[in-house]
């Protein structure tokens, strides 16, 4: 005969609780879940392209507004705000925006190795589309002022 010790929680001999934890795997999936949403804030942020700047004594960090990028690679191609874009192109493209919400500045980025002409006319594609304030940031070149 079967004494009442015998028998489990559930009233079956013999048979094994089939539950599953969920508690180790849901941990796993939030702390991976955490990782991807703090890596995807800085690759989404703005799209990078990566510009040798000439270093200056007297460099100043930019005041966040709304800003525009024009990026000139050393390979002499421009973007704009990350997208590439042809010297034809950006006055009409520089304009759009500049309707769509009032543009601040235009931060021009030339890689060191980019000829002199080639910012001028971008300077001047800028100018074309009716704004005003450009600005050339640079790499604080460590050296102390006098």
């Amino acid at each position: 005969m079967i004494g009442p010790q015998s028998r489990t929680r559930s009233g079956r001999r013999g048979q094994v609780m089939a539950e599953i934890n969920i508690t180790p795997f849901t941990d796993v999936v939030l702390v991976i879940l955490i990782i991807f949403m703090v890596s995807a804030s800085f690759m989404g942020a703005q799209k990078a392209l990566n510009v040798n700047l000439p270093a200056a004594k007297n460099s100043e960090p930019l005041k966040p507004k709304q800003n525009l990028d024009v990026t000139i690679s050393a390979d002499q191609k421009i973007y704009l705000n990350g997208d590439l874009m042809s010297l034809e192109d950006m006055p009409a493209a520089l304009r759009d925006k500049n309707t769509a919400e009032p543009v601040g500045m235009v931060i021009v980025r030339a890689d060191k190795q980019v000829s002199y002409d080639r910012v001028v006319h971008v300077m001047d594609a800028v100018k074309q589309a009716g704004i005003e304030n450009i600005a050339f940031p640079t790499q604080n070149d460590g050296a102390d002022k006098q």
